[in-house]
């Protein structure tokens, strides 16, 4: 099962701009495959979302409104 984050990045940039006024801060699950998402206030909440429908797959996680997740490192 191949994980398709270059597909999931660009569906994010469409979405995004239609979700993020009301979703902003939230988390969103993307399977690749399908185009489906999942919105949840955690990876966790947006993942048990995602797997009701999708239970063998993979999902690119990104935060609404946000050019990432999380950040690591030094400033």
């Amino acid at each position: 099962m191949e994980l398709k984050i270059e597909e999931a990045n660009k569906l994010f940039v469409k979405i995004s701009k239609d979700l993020s006024p009301k979703y902003k801060g939230k988390i969103v699950a993307i399977d690749a495959d399908s185009g489906n998402y999942f919105i949840g206030d955690s990876e966790l909440d947006a993942y048990n979302e995602a797997v009701k429908k999708y239970p063998n797959k993979k999902f690119v996680f990104k935060k609404i409104g946000f050019d990432s997740t999380h950040f690591v490192g030094a400033l």
